[in-house]
Parts: C-alpha cells; structure tokens; sequence
C-alpha cells in the first residue's frame, strides 16, 4: 500500500504541473489509490458520502461569509479608501507611499482574507501614485506583492479556517492566533523598507507633500466604519459574543448594510459582488470536497502511520521533523499556490506532527507562514503575477523587488519557531 501512496502522490504532481486543476487532480488520484487498495465498492463509498460531507460542515460555512464580506466592501470601493487614507497619514515621508500600503494591507488583511485580492488592490491603488513619485519600479512592486500576503495570516485569513477545517482545530483560537504574527510581519515589511530607502536612496527618491491633519481626519470619513467593524468582529470572537462561524455572516451583513447606508454600492455592482464571490467559494468549496477523496486514500494506506512509527524507531528529533515538513512546504510554495498546498500536504503532515506531540493551533500559524511565503518566491509566486498583470512591470522585475523581504520572511518564520509564545498567547487568554 505504502507503494500505491508514493505512486499515487508522484503522479498529482505530475498533474498539477501539467496543468489540470487542483480539485480534479485529487479526486483523480485519490479515486485511482481507493481502487487499486481496495476495488471498486470502498471507491464507490467514498465517493458517494465523503466529498459531501466534507463541504457540509457547520464551521466551514464562514468561508463564503469571509469572502462575500469582502466582495461587498470591494464593490463598496472601500479598499480602495484604505489605502487612501494611510497614504495621507504617511506619503509625506521618505518611502511613505511604501509604508502606508503596509498600513493599508493590514487593514485590507482585515476585511479581506484573500492575499491575492489585497495584492491586486494595493497594486491598482498605489503603483500609480508610486510611480509618479519616482519610486523604483523594483523596489515598489516587489514590497506592494509582499504586503498582499498578510492577508493569509491577519484574520479573517482563508488559510487559518481552511487549516482549522481540515484538522479539526479551533477556528476561533486560530483566527486569533494570527494577530501576533500578523503585526510581527507587518512591523517585520516596514523595517524592510526603512532599510532599504536609508541603503538606496534612488529606491524612493522624493516624498509626498505633507497633508494638512484636517484632510487626514477627513480622509478617515470613509474608512472608519471599516475599522469600526474590523474590531468589532476581533472583539467579538475574543470575547466569545459570536462564534468564528457566526462571526463570518455578521460581518458579510454588516459590509452590505454599510455600503448601503453609505450609498455606495449600486444594483450592479451587489449583483457583481454576489458573482463574484459564488465563483471564489465554488473553487475553494470544490478543492476541499475532492481533496476528502485523496485524504481518505492515504488513511487507508496507512502511511502516517508507517512514518510516525519509522521515526520513533530511528529516534529522529521531532524539531528534526519539524524543521523537514517546513521545508517541504517552503519547497512546495515554489510551484502551487497556499490553498493547494495546504490541502495536499495537511492529510499526511498533520497527524505526523501532532503524533510527535506539537500544538495544532501553533502548527496552524507555522504552516500558513510557510504558504505565504510561497506566495512571493519564484517560480509560481502568485502574488507577484498579480501584481505584474496590474502594473505593467515585468515578472522579473517584480521578482527582483521581492528577494529581500523574503529573507525578512523566513526570519520571522524562525522566530515564530523559537518563540512559540508569539502564536499562543492570545488564544491562551480567550
């Protein structure tokens, strides 16, 4: 059986890099491993009840909540006014259009959950401006593809309620566990960048003018219901007023409620929203159904099993262990993107290291850090492909610009190794 896993395995990537999608490349292979270990009635059993039941879950319903809220608040163009109103606060500064995307991602992070999305957004709204400031093109969009990624780890990140899903972890204690490194991260982009300006002075030759404080504050008209709701909901999941699964409709209703009221959201554009984010659940709904097949599949095989055991009887150190799985997803973010990652790898990874005795909700924070690092490192790099395609600016480029946050990166990821306290101590005092 072990044989059928390793073939089975070699032969999804042999698809994914072929192109076929990531939900059909699962069930796929996991359809073809149920029949060859065990014949064609456990296929059709699983086949009939698992995919189902997996897209049925209660907790996963706050998935499409997460990403309509954000649909609605983008057809609201309030994502847009985020960025906005920190450029006021911090454009007038060397490298300030730079440090107010880092603020802006943060708050588009909070309203958003997809890292993709923020990075578009970013990109539309601040290369521009960045540009015509005379900022590096390198250096700009390189810093404008990684700032996207706090998305996947300030809640409410797709990623932390895919990895509780999945493995049956707290969503709520997840979703709060990602604020610690969030800020660390983000605090870790604006040092970057600080750095960077004061090295190369050409990479962001000239500032903004200074913005009167009562534009600044005027400029916050629009934005402070959006702060309003985004600690609302972290209050409200930190106090346990809501659930994490209710949490996700309060907040979808909330966003559609203040774009009403603010008169900025017409019919078309809720239609659109509705669309929209209808197509990003279906696709997200549709990998984790397929991928029950191919979890299953390994189950059955037995092959966590078989590792753990080999790893006891080798006495391999469990951060050894550790250390190899990070290094596999760090591997693996160089070809897929962080949802396909985490669905293929949290079958067999999950059980393993949580048999050697680590945290689930510290594993959840490790392994989304090492998914988001992914997202920034050639030669998949998504976010810097989106960013690319709404700049204008070569991949290469793009590429060029992102190298020295990716070493900030991996810094923070091993200081969240070391320091387990950074991911456990807000979900320890709920």
């Amino acid at each position: 059986m072990v044989s059928v896993a390793v073939g089975m395995t070699l032969l999804l990537f042999v698809l994914l890099l072929a192109g076929m999608p990531v939900a059909f490349t699962m069930l796929t292979t996991g359809a073809l491993g149920l029949y060859l270990t065990g014949g064609i009635y456990p296929l059709i059993g699983v086949i009939k009840t698992a995919p189902y039941e997996h897209v049925t879950s209660y907790t996963l319903s706050t998935l499409p909540m997460f990403v309509l809220m954000a649909e609605f608040l983008t057809a609201g163009r309030f994502t847009r006014d985020l960025f906005a109103a920190s450029h006021k606060w911090l454009g007038h500064m060397r490298g300030g259009i730079a440090y107010a995307a880092v603020a802006g991602g943060v708050m588009l992070s909070a309203v958003s959950g997809s890292s993709t999305a923020a990075a578009g957004t970013l990109a539309a709204a601040a290369h521009p401006e960045m540009r015509r400031y005379g900022y590096n093109d390198s250096f700009s969009t390189g810093a404008l593809a990684v700032i996207g990624t706090l998305a996947i780890m300030i809640p409410p990140s797709i990623g932390l309620v895919l990895f509780g899903v999945f493995t049956e972890t707290s969503v709520g204690a997840l979703l709060m566990a990602g604020l610690l490194p969030g800020a660390l991260t983000a605090a870790s982009y604006a040092l970057t960048i600080a750095f960077i300006v004061r090295r190369n002075p050409d990479a962001a030759p000239t500032a903004a003018e200074p913005v009167s404080m009562r534009e600044r504050v005027v400029g916050l008209k629009t934005v402070w219901p959006i702060l309003l709701l985004m600690g609302s909901m972290i209050a409200a999941i930190y106090s346990g007023a809501i659930t994490p699964t209710e949490v996700g409709a309060v907040g979808a209703l909330a966003a559609l409620v203040i774009a009403i009221v603010m008169r900025r959201m017409g019919w078309s554009d809720f239609l659109h929203a509705l669309s929209a984010a209808t197509r990003n659940s279906a696709m997200i709904l549709a990998i984790i159904a397929c991928s029950a097949v191919f979890g299953i599949f390994l189950t059955l095989t037995g092959v966590t099993q078989n590792l753990l055991m080999a790893i006891q009887a080798a006495d391999v150190p469990p951060f050894v262990v550790l250390l190899c799985v990070l290094l596999m997803l760090l591997v693996l973010g160089f070809f897929l993107d962080q949802l396909a990652i985490l669905v293929l790898t949290l079958p067999l990874t999950f059980p393993l290291l949580a048999g050697l005795g680590y945290e689930p909700v510290w594993l959840g924070i490790l392994f989304v850090k090492a998914a988001e690092i992914g997202l920034i490192t050639p030669p998949m790099g998504i976010n810097v492909f989106v960013v690319a395609s709404t700049t204008k600016v070569p991949v290469g480029k793009v590429f060029r610009g992102v190298w020295p946050f990716v070493l900030v990166e991996l810094a923070v990821l091993a200081l969240l190794i070391a320091f387990p306290a950074i991911s456990l101590w807000l979900p320890g005092r709920m």
